[in-house]
C-alpha cells in the first residue's frame, strides 16, 4: 500500500468523523474502503473491486462500468463469460449476452443465441456513495449455480464452503474460494479463484482461415473442431512492435510466463528451453525478445497466481505420488471474445516423468544409451520435459493439436543426419509424431536429434498469425498479405495442416507415428527398432536392472505402438492425402492414395495382424513373470484392428473410389483379400488365428444383419446395401469353403474349432 501524506490523512479521518455521526460501526468499515486511495494489493483502479464484510462478499463497482464488456473467469481451465452489469430498480443485473466479434459475426453464450441471466442482486443499501453501487456476491461465488463451459454445473455444500481472500488489482477483482463439492456421493474439498476483469479497448483481429491451424477465439466453438470456412477471429496475443521501422524490433509488450515455485530447481533451465525454441518462429515474425520467462520474487506473493496479469507455467507432475498417470499437459487459454486477444495462458505440467521416459524408450532405447540405463540421467528427464514444455507453449500461442506436414516428409531424410539438424524428423511440434524411430543404430544419428522439436511448420504458423502487417485499416485489408503465406502451402507440403477428427481418412491423420511419404517403410523400420526394444528389455531384466513393473508397463507401452504403426499401414487403405483449399483456390481437397500403394499397404496390414511376430508375442522376459494368457493386450489390438479395416467409414471411401475415381472392384478386394488369407491355415490354426476368425464370421454376421432384425441399424454410420452384398456372399463363400474344410479334415485337431465357426453361422442365419 501506497504512504498517505498528513493532508490527505486528515481529510480522509475528517470524512470518516462526519459519517459516524449517521452509521453505525459496521458501515464505517465499508466507508474506510471506499476512502482510502489505494486499497489492497496494488490496485490502481477504483472502479471495480471488491471485500469482506465478516464473510460476506461484497462487490463494488462504478456506475459508470455497467454495460461495459468485462470477463467473469473461473480459474483452473479455460471457463470464461463476457458479461455486462445493468442496473434495474434496486438491483443489479449480471448477464452474458451474445459477442459481437471484430471479425463480424456474433458468438453465442447462452443456448439458442440468448443472454442467460447469470445472476440478480439486490443493491446495498448500507452505504451511498454518489456514482457507486454495492452488492453481496457470497453465495453466486460459492454455490457455483452457474454452469461453465468446462465443468458444467456443481453441487456444492454452503456450510462447507467459504471465501479465503479478495485481491484488488488493476481493472480486476480475485476472489479466492474453498468449497466443498458433493460428487458421487463424496465431498471433495477444492480451491476456486474467480475474476472480474474489465477488458481493454480490443485490438485489430487476425481473421480466421481454416487451412491454418490456430484456433478460433472461443476455444468451444464449433469452428474448432471442424475444418470448414467460417467468420471468427484467431486466437492470439497482442504483439505490436516498438519500432514498427524496423524489421525485427521488440514488442511493446512481450508474452510473459512466470515459473511456479513448486517447480524443482534442476528443471527449470529445460523448461525455459522448450518455450524459447519458439524464439526463431517470433523472430521470422518481425519480433525479438517476444518471450520472457519470469521467477515469481517476494513482492510477488501479494498477488494471487490467478491473476489476469500473470500467466503462470504450473508445476502439476505426480512424481513420488502412489499412482501412475499418463502425460496430461495442458494449456488454459482466457481470451477477450470480441478479438481473439489471448489474456492470460497456464501451461499446467502434468502426468508423470516416467510416463514420458517409457514413451521415448520403446522409440528411441535401441540409439540413445541414456534410455538403457536403470536409472535415467536427468539430462534425458530435462530434455523430454522441455519437449513436452514446447508443445504446451504452442497451444499458449494459440495453435491446436492437429496433423501439420500432411504425409510430407520424404522417409529417406528422417536418417538424415543435415536434414535433422535444420528440419526436425517431423514439421510440427504441435502434432503427436513424437519421437523418431525409424533411424537405425548404423545411421550414427545423435540422441539430441531424435526428440521432438519446435519445427519449421511452427515457424510459418507464427508468421502468418502474429506478423504485423502495416498501413491497413481493417483486418479484412490483409487477406491478400496473409493469401500469399498460405498459398506457400501448394508448393510446400509440410506446411499443410489437418484437423484431427473421428475420422482417420490417410495416412496424415494419425497420432504417434512419424509424418512421413511412406508409412509402411517406416513402420518396417519401426518394428525393427521394435524388437530391439524387447531385447533390451530382456536383458535389463536378466542383469536386474529393472523390476517387474517396468517390464510390464513398457511392454504394454510397445503394443500400443505397434498398433499405432499397424494403423498408419491401415490409412492407406481407403486413404487420401489431404490439402485444405479456399473458394477459387485450383485442385483437390482430397487426393486418394494410389491403387498399387493400397494394395501394398493391405498386404504388409494383414501379414502383420494375422501373424505378430514371436518377439512381440512372447517375448523372454514375460516368460515367468505371467502364468497365464489373460490380459492379452496384444489380441485386443489385433481384434480392433480387424474392425478398423472393416469399419464403415472405411468402406464408403473405397465404395467412393470405386464410383468417382475409378478404383475398379477396390471394396471386394479388401474384403476377398483379408478372408482368403485369414483362412488359408497350413497345420494346426494357434489361437489367436482361432480368434480372429470368430471375430471375423461376428463381423459378417453383424453387417448382413443390418436391417434383417439381428442388429441395430446404424443409418449413416451403418454400411451401405452394395457393402452388406460383398459381405454376403463373402460369408457364403466362406461357409462353402468351411464345409469343404471340415469334410477333409473331420478328425483334425481344427475339426472342433470348424464345426463351432460353422454352429455360429447357420444359427445366425438358419
Amino acid at each position: 500500500m501506497k504512504d498517505i501524506d498528513r493532508n490527505t490523512n486528515g481529510l480522509l479521518f475528517n470524512k470518516v468523523k462526519q459519517v459516524l455521526v449517521i452509521y453505525n460501526r459496521n458501515v464505517l468499515f465499508s466507508v474506510i474502503v471506499w476512502l482510502v486511495v489505494c486499497p489492497i494489493m496494488g490496485q490502481t483502479d477504483s472502479k471495480l473491486r471488491g471485500h469482506l464484510e465478516g464473510e460476506r462478499l461484497i462487490m463494488t463497482l462504478d456506475e459508470n462500468t455497467l454495460g461495459k464488456p468485462m470477463l467473469l473467469v473461473k480459474h483452473g481451465a479455460s471457463d470464461q463469460y463476457q458479461v455486462r452489469w445493468s442496473k434495474k430498480a434496486d438491483y443489479l443485473v449480471l448477464e452474458a449476452p451474445p459477442v459481437y466479434s471484430l471479425a463480424g459475426v456474433l458468438i453465442p453464450q447462452g443456448a439458442n443465441g440468448t443472454t442467460p441471466i447469470l445472476g440478480r442482486f439486490p443493491i446495498e443499501s448500507s452505504i451511498r456513495q454518489k456514482g457507486y453501487v454495492q452488492v453481496d456476491l457470497t453465495d453466486f461465488v460459492l454455490l457455483a449455480s452457474i454452469s461453465w463451459q468446462g465443468n458444467g454445473q456443481e453441487s456444492v455444500d454452503r456450510q462447507q464452503s467459504y471465501v479465503d481472500g479478495v485481491y484488488n488489482l488493476d481493472k480486476e477483482v480475485v476472489i479466492s474460494t474453498k468449497r466443498t463439492i458433493l460428487k458421487n456421493g463424496k465431498r471433495i474439498s477444492t480451491v476456486a479463484d474467480f475474476s472480474f476483469y474489465l477488458l481493454p479497448e480490443p485490438m485489430k483481429p487476425r481473421l480466421f482461415d481454416h487451412r491454418m491451424g490456430f484456433y478460433g477465439e472461443y476455444i468451444t466453438d464449433v469452428l474448432n473442431h471442424n475444418p470448414k470456412p467460417a467468420v471468427a477471429s484467431i486466437m492470439r496475443w497482442r504483439l505490436e512492435k516498438k519500432d514498427k521501422t524496423q524489421k525485427l524490433s521488440e514488442p511493446e509488450r512481450p508474452i510473459v510466463f512466470y515459473l511456479d515455485r513448486a517447480i524443482p530447481e534442476k528443471w527449470k533451465p529445460y523448461i525455459r528451453a522448450g518455450i524459447l525454441e519458439w524464439e526463431p518462429a517470433f523472430e521470422a515474425a518481425g519480433f525479438k525478445n517476444a518471450l520472457v520467462i519470469k521467477e515469481l520474487g517476494s513482492k510477488d506473493t501479494l498477488i494471487p497466481d490467478n491473476a489476469m496479469a500473470r500467466s503462470m507455467i504450473r508445476w502439476n507432475m505426480d512424481e513420488g505420488v502412489r499412482k501412475e498417470r499418463r502425460s496430461s499437459s495442458t494449456v488454459h487459454q482466457i481470451t477477450d471474445f470480441r478479438t481473439g486477444e489471448i489474456l492470460k495462458a497456464d501451461i499446467i505440467l502434468a502426468g508423470t516423468l516416467a510416463y514420458l521416459v517409457d514413451q521415448y524408450f520403446i522409440r528411441c532405447a535401441p540409439l540413445d544409451p541414456r534410455a538403457r540405463q536403470y536409472l535415467v540421467p536427468d539430462s534425458l528427464k530435462g530434455e523430454l520435459l522441455q519437449y513436452i514444455t514446447a508443445h504446451e507453449a504452442g497451444h499458449a500461442f494459440g495453435i491446436k493439436d492437429a496433423n501439420f506436414g500432411e504425409y510430407a516428409y520424404p522417409i529417406e531424410k528422417t536418417r538424415d543426419r543435415d536434414w535433422l539438424k535444420t528440419m526436425g524428423h517431423t514439421p510440427s511440434i504441435m502434432g503427436y509424431a513424437r519421437h523418431n524411430y525409424v533411424v537405425q543404430p548404423e545411421d550414427g544419428i545423435p540422441p539430441s536429434l531424435l526428440i521432438q522439436k519446435v519445427g519449421p511448420m511452427d515457424q510459418y504458423h507464427i508468421q502468418w498469425g502474429y506478423r504485423e502487417i502495416q498501413n491497413v485499416r481493417r483486418s479484412s485489408d490483409e487477406l491478400p498479405i496473409l493469401e500469399h503465406l498460405v498459398r506457400q502451402q501448394d508448393s510446400v507440403p509440410w506446411y499443410r495442416y489437418n484437423l484431427n477428427q473421428y475420422e482417420r481418412v490417410g495416412p496424415g491423420t494419425l497420432n504417434n507415428v512419424m509424418d512421413n511419404d511412406n508409412p509402411i517403410e517406416s513402420t518396417r523400420l519401426g518394428l525393427k527398432n521394435m524388437e530391439r526394444v524387447m531385447k533390451i528389455l530382456d536383458e535389463m531384466y536378466h542383469s536386474g536392472k529393472t523390476d517387474r513393473s517396468v517390464l510390464e508397463r513398457r511392454y504394454t507401452a510397445t503394443l500400443e505402438l505397434w498398433y499405432g504403426e499397424m494403423q498408419h499401414v491401415l490409412s492407406l487403405v481407403g486413404g487420401y492425402s489431404i490439402q485444405y483449399r479456399s473458394l477459387g483456390q485450383q485442385g483437390r481437397v482430397y487426393n486418394p492414395i494410389d491403387r498399387e500403394d493400397q494394395e501394398q499397404a493391405l498386404s504388409f496390414f494383414i501379414e502383420h495382424v494375422i501373424n505378430p511376430p514371436h518377439w512381440l508375442t512372447h517375448p523372454n522376459f514375460l516368460i515367468g513373470n505371467r502364468f497365464s494368457t489373460h490380459p492379452d493386450e496384444l489380441m485386443d489390438y489385433q481384434q480392433k484392428l480387424v474392425l478398423k479395416l472393416f469399419g464403415p467409414h472405411r468402406m464408403k471411401r473405397l465404395e467412393w473410389m470405386e464410383e468417382a475415381l475409378g478404383f475398379r472392384d477396390l471394396t471386394e478386394q479388401v474384403l476377398m483379400g483379408f478372408q482368403t488369407t485369414l483362412f488359408q491355415t497350413k497345420g494346426i490354426n494357434d489361437r489367436r488365428r482361432q480368434a480372429l476368425q470368430k471375430g471375423f464370421i461376428a463381423l459378417l454376421v453383424k453387417v448382413i444383419g443390418e436391417g434383417m432384425g439381428h442388429s441395430d441399424k446404424l443409418g449413416n454410420f451403418g454400411y451401405s446395401e452394395r457393402v452388406k452384398g460383398l459381405f454376403m456372399k463373402a460369408y457364403t463363400t466362406l461357409k462353402t469353403d468351411l464345409e469343404l474344410s471340415l469334410e477333409r479334415n473331420s478328425f483334425s485337431r481344427n475339426a472342433g474349432h470348424l464345426r463351432h465357426c460353422l454352429l455360429i453361422m447357420e444359427q445366425a442365419f438358419p
